[in-house]
């Protein structure tokens, strides 16, 4: 404002200085003009003369010379009325957003001036000298073209506004800027596609709420220029289209005949009337006033437009072949950008919402390709003035979003489907893969530090079965304001199960990070009441935005990147095992314990998960049905889902490689013991343990009879050697050990100790030293040995793999050699004497090992059978009788024996 302020100060002066050299020049020319007349002063007192000025006056008066003055001087200045009220009118029409009206008043404006500012040697005055008002006034108005066009360009981009507005809108940027009717038209596809990007790249929020209006904003732009363009450019039948109705009317001239609904629009003239002209003014200008004294070329004013030639022409092919390639941009511009968008929203449940509500907003739009089958519907027509004051005759026709994308595009339109859906979908996928990276990294943040505290030896981790027989623990978390029954049911399961703290605490992130899955993507799979959404799915059956292949897609991608996850887990459970292995090569033999503590540990974790998490079951259950839709919550079936047990394999593989080191360890250390206990000992009778005599009952008539010494145990190394399994068998945790493991470490077992006695009696030289009293010892160690590892041993008669029936057949024949070769150091005829004695020597001492060596028969068949009849009480080898038993209830599964005389 005070630029314009100094520019008009600045103005005014030299203006002021232009007009004082022309007074300046008047003053010289009046001087000579006095001195002329003083020469010609003395011819005029001449009588004769006066008569003549007489007579040359009253034909001037005769000539009307005053009319034509006065004439004059009312058309200046009726025209610099409307000039100087032009300023006032424009501001008024651009605080309105009437730019018409606003380019109408600079055009006639700026003809105004210039007709002032032409010369007429038959005027009686100059203008621009005469009135200096007019040039200062035409500077004030001259600055109005650049703000006009840049408002009326601004303004293309609001959306909120008639197509009457729109159309004159257009019209004023073709008046001001002398561009074509395809300039406009892209002018305005360029406006709104530019507001529809910022909205498209703004992404400085999660909130849905905003996003929410982010979204209703963009799809309002979309749909409003799309109706915009079927309103103001299309054609409807033999009609012009509403842009051409108003640059006809602007041909015809800026003043139109008087408001007559009867007369047709091809007898308008425009110099019937001056009804158009004295619109553009308020009625405080009083224009009406000064109409007759304006000029004819003011009156009859027509601009010039590009409506026909190569610059001009602009049919409805080029409209809609436009409109086609700004279709195009805008897919494209959404496929690049709207994940940008909503990548700011990281929860599956805020993405859901956003999208019901998106959902929303297009349900009438969308259903409207279902119920389009009719014509299109049309009101009764409605008359409408506009701004040029022209009258027209509009038909509103009842649009639906799918009859104005036929009538634009020429093809269906989807907002959702050809712009929305993909990225949505897209974000959906990207949201589960980061949901679930977390759970396949979560290993090797958890475990990898804590593996390094397992070197002490006071670690729970390091002794099970102290951890598992602590009951002093089970309370030692517990607060007195906590639930107690709860705390101790979940401890005693623990303790079952032998969670330590730290496979607990693997277990229980696993649980929450799936279970945090679960409740974010729930939503999305199983709505409200376990039903797809009443508005989509009952009305329309899920055809409206393709809910139910959406929902679909979406599932099987998620149980695919569950089991990716879920089997990246186990592969970086093998990782942390392969550390140890690593390691281990690097260290002496004395980490050993520590390494397989580490390992157990991989193992009992990957374990944990695989049959004790009840999360996962879950998610790998369908979470979709057209017909009944399920959710997160149901049941498991009776038969597991073919990927569960999959992913089950495949974490109890990891379960098995951990315990390979450890039961090769155990392995190692008993072959060690047996093959130096069968080297370096003796084997004669010194080294028989505590010998029984047994009464040979052959010799029926001698009381006596004769005595035989037999052994009544193993060897001491031998059960020195199995006890310490036992206690390592203690040590990991027995109860949770998987009878694989346990099978195959027996197996192992076995098979090694078996190759030690096969060797040694291979060897002539050590096995020549064995007695025969040394040889019977071995030969009940053997028979011990085959008694405990009976279980692994023995044949399932389910059994028909060839391989194992070969394996089984090398394992007896092997047994076979080895009680051959030890039999043949014993006298034949002794053998077949003692060795019925011998075997129940065996059977007695199994029997009474079962508590101590408890831990390895446990494949073994039961031991006693507590329902067996005719077996009294006194029969059982560790239970003396002190008193008669009584037979009292006889329905429990107890024999008796009241017959006999109690032994003591």
């Amino acid at each position: 404002k005070k630029k314009q302020e100094l520019r008009l100060m600045v103005g005014e002066r030299y203006r002021d200085l232009i007009d004082a050299a022309d007074s300046i020049v008047n003053m010289r020319k009046c001087a000579l003009s006095i001195q002329e007349e003083l020469h010609h002063m003395q011819d005029s007192c001449d009588v004769h003369a006066l008569k003549r000025s007489v007579r040359a006056q009253v034909n001037e008066d005769n000539k009307g010379t005053k009319d034509e003055k006065k004439h004059h001087l009312y058309s200046s200045a009726a025209q610099i009325k409307l000039l100087v009220d032009v300023p006032e009118q424009i501001w008024r029409s651009l605080e309105s957003h009437k730019y018409l009206n606003a380019s109408r008043l600079y055009l006639i404006a700026k003809l105004v001036y210039k007709n002032l500012q032409a010369h007429n040697d038959d005027s009686p005055f100059n203008v621009s000298v005469t009135f200096p008002v007019v040039q200062r006034q035409w500077d004030a108005v001259s600055h109005f073209k650049s703000q006009i066009l840049q408002k009326a360009r601004q303004y293309l981009k609001i959306t909120d506004q008639s197509e009457q507005s729109l159309a004159e809108t257009l019209c004023a940027i073709m008046l001001l800027d002398d561009v074509t009717k395809k300039d406009v038209f892209q002018s305005c596809l360029d406006r709104r596609t530019s507001v529809l990007l910022q909205l498209l790249e703004k992404s400085t929020t999660k909130d849905v709420k905003f996003l929410t209006e982010q979204f209703k904003d963009m799809i309002h732009i979309i749909r409003s220029t799309v109706f915009h363009v079927g309103l103001v450019f299309i054609r409807t039948g033999d009609e012009l289209s509403l842009f051409e109705s108003y640059l006809n009317q602007l041909q015809q001239g800026f003043s139109v005949q008087e408001d007559n609904l009867q007369t047709p629009s091809s007898l308008i003239s425009p110099r019937d009337s001056k009804v158009s002209l004295t619109r553009l003014y308020s009625p405080t200008a009083n224009i009406h006033l000064l109409m007759r004294y304006l000029p004819g070329s003011i009156q009859t004013f027509t601009p010039f437009l590009h409506m026909s030639g190569p610059r001009g022409d602009f049919t409805q092919d080029d409209i809609r072949e436009r409109m086609n390639g700004w279709f195009d941009y805008i897919v494209q511009s959404f496929q690049e950008k709207l994940g940008m968008l909503l990548s700011k929203v990281v929860h599956a449940r805020d993405l859901n919402e956003l999208r019901k509500n998106i959902w929303d907003i297009l349900k009438e739009d969308e259903s409207s390709k279902e119920e389009e089958k009719s014509a299109v519907k049309k009101h009764p027509s409605k008359v409408h003035r506009t701004s040029l004051g022209f009258i027209l005759n509009i038909q509103r026709t009842a649009w639906s979003w799918s009859s104005a994308c036929n009538l634009v595009f020429h093809k269906s339109f989807s907002i959702w489907h050809d712009l929305l859906r993909q990225g949505f979908n897209k974000r959906f996928q990207d949201i589960i893969k980061s949901s679930f990276e977390e759970l396949s990294n979560q290993p090797g943040k958890l475990l990898r530090n804590r593996l390094y505290k397992l070197d002490k030896s006071n670690h729970e981790e390091r002794h099970l079965g102290k951890f598992i027989w602590a009951h002093d623990s089970i309370f030692s978390n517990t607060k007195i304001q906590e639930n107690v029954a709860s705390i101790f049911k979940q401890r005693i399961e623990n303790l079952v199960t032998a969670q330590t703290s730290y496979v607990n605490d693997a277990k229980i992130a696993f649980e929450n990070n799936l279970r945090d899955i679960r409740e974010d993507m729930e939503p999305v799979f199983a709505l409200i009441n376990n039903r797809t959404d009443e508005l989509f799915y009952d009305k329309f059956h899920g055809r409206l935005f393709e809910v139910h292949s959406d929902t679909e897609e979406l599932s099987e991608f998620f149980q695919e990147t569950l089991m990716i996850s879920v089997t990246s887990y186990r592969n970086q459970l093998n990782s942390l095992i392969e550390e140890v292995d690593t390691l281990e090569k690097t260290q002496e033999n004395k980490t050993i314990p520590e390494n397989n503590a580490k390992r157990l540990l991989i193992g009992r974790i990957s374990q944990t998960i695989a049959y004790e998490s009840a999360v996962l079951p879950s998610l790998l259950q369908p979470t979709t049905g057209r017909d009944k839709p399920n959710d997160f919550n149901s049941r498991l079936s009776s038969a597991p889902d073919p990927r569960l047990v999959n992913l089950r394999h495949l974490l109890m593989d990891v379960y098995f490689s951990a315990h390979k080191p450890w039961m090769r360890w155990i392995t190692d250390n008993a072959r060690e013991v047996v093959s130096e206990m069968l080297i370096k000992s003796p084997w004669n009778e010194e080294n028989i343990q505590t010998l029984v005599t047994m009464q040979d009952k052959a010799n029926s008539n001698d009381s006596e009879g004769e005595k035989i010494n037999l052994p009544s145990q193993p060897s001491n190394k031998i059960m020195k050697s199995l006890f310490d399994i036992c206690q390592e068998l203690n040590r990991v945790g027995s109860p949770t050990l998987h009878e694989n493991i346990i099978r195959e470490l027996f197996t192992t077992l076995s098979l090694n100790i078996f190759e030690n006695y096969k060797v040694f009696t291979s060897d002539t030289e050590n096995f020549a030293k064995v007695t025969e009293k040394g040889a019977i010892q071995i030969l009940f160690d053997v028979k011990f040995l085959r008694k405990v590892f009976e279980g692994c041993w023995s044949l399932d008669i389910d059994n028909e793999f060839d391989d194992d029936i070969k394996a089984h057949q090398e394992k007896e024949e092997m047994f076979n050699q080895i009680l051959k070769a030890i039999k043949q150091k014993i006298d034949p005829i002794d053998l077949v004497v003692f060795e019925p004695y011998l075997n129940k020597n065996v059977e007695r001492h199994y029997i009474r090992s079962s508590i101590m060596l408890g831990l390895l028969f446990q494949l073994n068949p039961k031991i006693t059978d507590m329902r067996r009849k005719g077996v009294a009480l006194q029969d059982y080898h560790n239970i003396m009788a002190i008193v008669p038993q009584a037979a009292r209830f006889t329905l429990l599964p107890i024999s008796h024996r009241s017959n006999k005389k109690t032994k003591v």
